[in-house]
C-alpha cells in the first residue's frame, strides 16, 4: 500500500513541475492601509528541477520605464509552490524608490493551469498573488517604449512600408457582454479589418492586452481581461492568421488610464490594446 502511495504521490508531483515550467503572468494585489488595493502587474519565469525551483520575477511600474528582475529559489511541496527573490539581476529605478524582495506561496490549480497564494515582504504591505501561464517569452530586459496609435495610422505605415514597431492603439470597435469575455457580433467587422491586416503583412506580430475597471474582485478582474485578450487572438486565429504571430496578457485594473471614480473613466478602462511588435 505504501508502495501505491508513494508512486502516485510521485506521478502528481512529476506532473506538476513539468507544468510549471514556463512564463506566467498575472498580478500583485497589495492590501492598502485603508482596506483598499493596488494592483501591479507581475511576470514569473520557473524552472523545476525535481521538487527545487529557480527562475526570474519582474515587477514594472506601471506607464513608465521603470522595472526589476530578480532571481528566485524555491521548492515544490505537492500542488504548494513557495518562491522569494534572492538578488536583483536587471533593473531600471526612480530616484527615490526601491523593490521589495517577496516572499511568496501559491497553490497550483491544474485544472484552471493557475497559481494563486500570498506574498509577504520585508519593509513593504503584504497582499495576495495570482498568475496564469503566458504564450509571451519572459523579458529579463527593458520596458519595452510604445507609442499611442490608431488602426488607421498603423495602416497607413504599413502601406507607405514605414515600420509600425512599437505602435500601440486600443481596440476602439471591439465590445463584450456585460462581465463575460464573449466578443459581441458588432465587433466582427473591426477584427476582420485587423485580421485582414495581418494577413496582407505576413511578417507582422502582434502582442494584445487586455484591461478592466476597478469594479468587483481583482482577481476576477485579472482573470477577465486575459480572457478576453485572448478571446481577440482566438477570433483572429480562427480566421487563418498563425497562432505564432499572436501573445497575449491581462493586467486587470492595474494599468488604468482614467479614473474610477466616474462611468466615462470606467468605460475607458475596459479596453484591449495592440501592440505591433514586429513588422
Amino acid at each position: 500500500m505504501k508502495l501505491v502511495q508513494s508512486l502516485l504521490f510521485l506521478f502528481f508531483c512529476g506532473t506538476v513541475f513539468g507544468q510549471l515550467d514556463g512564463a506566467w503572468q498575472g498580478v500583485l494585489i497589495q492590501n492598502n492601509p485603508d482596506k483598499s488595493t493596488t494592483n501591479f502587474a507581475i511576470w514569473v519565469d520557473i524552472k523545476t528541477n525535481g521538487t527545487q525551483l529557480t527562475g526570474s520575477f519582474r515587477s514594472e511600474q506601471a506607464n513608465s520605464p521603470y522595472f526589476k528582475v530578480s532571481k528566485i529559489v524555491g521548492k515544490i511541496e505537492g500542488n504548494s509552490v513557495v518562491f522569494e527573490e534572492k538578488i536583483i539581476i536587471n533593473q531600471h529605478t526612480q530616484d527615490g524608490m526601491f523593490w521589495c524582495s517577496l516572499l511568496a506561496r501559491f497553490v497550483f490549480n491544474e485544472s484552471e493551469q493557475k497559481l494563486k497564494g500570498s506574498y509577504t515582504s520585508e519593509g513593504c504591505t503584504p497582499g495576495a498573488l495570482v498568475l496564469v501561464k503566458s504564450n509571451k517569452e519572459f523579458n529579463h530586459g527593458a520596458t519595452k517604449v510604445v507609442e499611442s496609435s490608431s488602426l488607421e495610422e498603423v495602416e497607413k505605415l504599413l502601406v507607405s512600408k514605414t515600420t509600425a514597431v512599437g505602435k500601440q492603439f486600443v481596440l476602439t470597435d471591439v465590445n463584450y457582454q456585460s462581465g463575460k469575455h464573449h466578443i459581441v457580433s458588432s465587433s466582427f467587422v473591426y477584427l476582420n479589418r485587423i485580421t485582414s491586416l495581418l494577413k496582407e503583412n505576413s511578417s507582422l506580430k502582434i502582442h494584445l492586452k487586455g484591461h478592466s475597471d476597478s469594479d468587483g474582485d481583482d482577481e476576477d478582474n485579472f482573470l477577465l481581461s486575459q480572457k478576453r485578450a485572448k478571446s481577440v487572438s482566438d477570433f483572429i486565429i480562427n480566421k487563418g492568421v498563425e497562432a505564432a504571430r499572436i501573445t497575449f496578457e491581462g493586467y486587470g485594473e492595474s494599468r488604468s488610464i482614467a479614473s474610477n471614480q466616474s462611468k466615462e473613466g470606467k468605460r475607458v478602462n475596459r479596453r484591449v490594446e495592440l501592440l505591433i511588435i514586429s513588422d
